[in-house]
């Protein structure tokens, strides 16, 4: 199936997960990662083991006693009702009709959905995901083959450069130090294109985050 690629800003915004199982409280730590709030649903007492799992990522705003910060818990069976100011829905129930039946209901009032293992009833899929800071690598197989996704992930994690997180990071204080000081068009985006590619990667690994500054002021000086 071909998909569509796109990174998500999801901070601030409702989320919400039906079923508290592995799959759904995985679903719980990479959102409240994102900064979104979450809103998890199931009939079943939510273990307060994976409750503590979750918590260190948690960055949202402040939430029922018990529950991470950015989570309110509903312990009851899914209704609609609880899919209320939706941004994404997530059904990781282990009832297809339930999955089912959440993806209709998430459909019907505008939020797009994703039920596990079941690509018919999904707008979109989770990719297997590589992070090292603000730096995502993520890998899709359009919902067919997840198993693949994860072998992809192990393979590419091997080959991620060392310190691309802290090297994105620089570049984005950079960034708007460029913008600040270089009223030309043209030279800024010339030396931001610089800045973050091998040549600025090369200097921040060798020379760190001076390095990388003193290659900047080397740019601007093009402008006099």
């Amino acid at each position: 199936m071909k998909t569509y690629p796109i990174m998500l800003d999801v901070r601030g915004r409702m989320c919400v997960v039906i079923g508290a199982g592995e799959v759904g409280m995985r679903k719980v730590q990479g959102l409240l990662a994102a900064g979104a709030r979450v809103r998890l649903v199931d009939e079943q007492p939510v273990d307060p083991a994976c409750l503590e799992l979750i918590r260190p990522d948690a960055s949202a705003d402040a939430s029922p006693p018990g529950a991470p910060a950015g989570v309110e818990i509903i312990q009851a069976a899914y209704s609609k009702e609880q899919l209320a100011g939706a941004l994404l829905v997530f059904s990781c129930t282990d009832d297809r009709a339930v999955n089912a039946r959440v993806a209709q209901d998430a459909r019907s009032t505008g939020a797009m959905v994703n039920a596990a293992d079941q690509p018919e009833d999904c707008d979109f899929f989770a990719p297997a995901v590589i992070n090292d800071g603000d730096v995502v690598v993520a890998i899709g197989t359009g919902g067919s083959a997840p198993g693949m996704a994860a072998f992809l992930r192990r393979r590419l994690t091997e080959g991620l450069p060392p310190q691309i997180g802290a090297f994105a990071a620089e570049l984005t204080h950079l960034r708007d130090e460029v913008r600040k000081s270089c009223p030309d068009n043209a030279l800024r985006m010339s030396t931001m294109k610089t800045l973050a590619g091998e040549r600025g990667y090369d200097v921040f690994v060798a020379q760190g985050q001076a390095g990388l500054r003193e290659l900047l002021r080397e740019l601007l000086r093009r402008k006099d």
